[in-house]
């Protein structure tokens, strides 16, 4: 059984290309993460693994609710039951430098 926990945030993505190469680097500020790819589209697909990956591994250090806490989110964290296999769900959207500051909401 897989216990999904929402998180009540919007984190905002920025995108640019990398200097001097052709790669695109996403920056979330209120994460304090980075991913790099070698598209826009890639970089878009890549973005939910590294939310999900930080996010898992906070759950697990049990560090997950002061981390949200920190920033002035919420979850339903208190709900899931342990041995569950867990699904965190955190809303995000990109940026696009050099594109004039456009806007992409996740699929």
């Amino acid at each position: 059984m897989t216990t999904v926990i929402h998180v009540n945030a919007n984190l905002q993505w920025r995108a640019e290309r990398g200097r001097g190469s052709d790669h695109w680097i996403g920056f979330c500020d209120a994460l304090g993460i980075s991913t790099e790819a070698e598209s826009l589209d890639e970089l878009h697909s890549l973005i939910p693994e590294a939310i999900h990956l930080l996010m898992v591994d906070l759950f697990e250090d049990n560090e997950l609710d002061e981390f949200l806490h920190e920033r002035g989110w919420s979850s339903n964290v208190g709900d899931h039951a342990d041995g569950n296999e867990v699904e965190i769900q955190v809303p995000w959207f990109m940026v696009t430098a050099g594109a004039n500051g456009q806007a992409r909401a996740p699929n």
